[in-house]
């Protein structure tokens, strides 16, 4: 199984050590990233408040060379796929749109037909490589393990572009760890944002956001927390400690991104997952 991978641009700094995780976790499960080459930023839904039109070349472009490859197009940003998404639904809404994007692209040689599939990790694990499969390579069963599962926004919403499950009520990311054995625990904030695109607009209400989702969790009484988005990651790992600072909290919450779970279900040990580069320790019970 094969797939065309749009990295996106979360994956910077320390955080680049995802690319080796995705690619050794996937591989237990026969999963194989061919990089998508000459792929551009998504925009994050930024560049379309001046243009829309460029907005839409930029990721018809990125599309365009999954096309070439023939593969699906898989990222492990969840604003990359929303963002993507957005742009392939209105493409497809509006041939004309759609034929002014490809007049740009021709300019470097390329066509966006319509045709590439979109994937995201939950429904890598969940759909394509399946839940059955996922369970034959479990070989380190978590359980005992207390998880909060988080799935942020990006893959939810809006509901008319994620055709792979229910908005309101999605299970992907449930099926995924109960098949890594954990128990699941319910929290009151699981739905809530964590505020990460506010960052830079208005970090104050990004900590608050943050702190909110984290102490939800926190009061459940759980282990870690587990996200399959990798902004999310970064909000609720990666500033966590300046999120209850200034909310005046005191705890510690580990939390991982859901690859790296799935990694160590599968006989990975934390060395190979790196969590020793996470913000908040991450001592497990294994």
């Amino acid at each position: 199984m094969r797939y065309g991978f749009y990295s996106g641009c979360c994956f910077q700094g320390a955080d680049a050590r995802f690319f080796d995780i995705l690619r050794d976790v996937f591989a237990k499960v026969d999963v194989e990233l061919d990089l998508i080459e000459d792929a551009v930023c998504c925009g994050s839904g930024v560049i379309e408040e001046r243009s829309e039109l460029t907005s839409l070349a930029v990721n018809a472009k990125n599309m365009a060379h999954a096309e070439q490859m023939g593969l699906p197009l898989y990222t492990p940003c969840s604003t990359c796929y929303n963002v993507i998404s957005n742009a392939q639904k209105r493409m497809k809404e509006d041939p004309a749109v759609h034929a002014q994007v490809n007049e740009i692209l021709a300019e470097q040689g390329l066509e966006y037909k319509g045709t590439c599939k979109l994937t995201h990790t939950l429904w890598v694990f969940a759909q394509d490589v399946g839940l059955e499969k996922l369970k034959e390579r479990v070989t380190n069963p978590l359980t005992g393990l207390r998880v909060a599962s988080y799935y942020g926004c990006h893959t939810r919403n809006p509901a008319d572009i994620q055709g792979y499950e229910s908005a309101d009520n999605p299970t992907s990311l449930e099926d995924i760890l109960e098949v890594l054995g954990v128990q699941i625990v319910e929290y009151d904030t699981k739905d809530d944002c964590c505020g990460y695109h506010l960052a830079w607009p208005n970090n104050d209400l990004n900590m608050k956001m943050t702190s909110n989702v984290l102490e939800g969790a926190h009061t459940k009484d759980v282990d870690l927390m587990v996200t399959s988005c990798p902004l999310c990651f970064k909000s609720m790992d990666g500033t966590q400690a300046k999120a209850l600072a200034q909310t005046g909290k005191n705890f510690q919450l580990p939390v991982l991104f859901l690859p790296e779970l799935v990694g160590l279900a599968c006989g990975m040990t934390s060395e190979d997952m790196m969590l020793k580069y996470h913000g908040v320790p991450v001592n497990l019970r294994l």
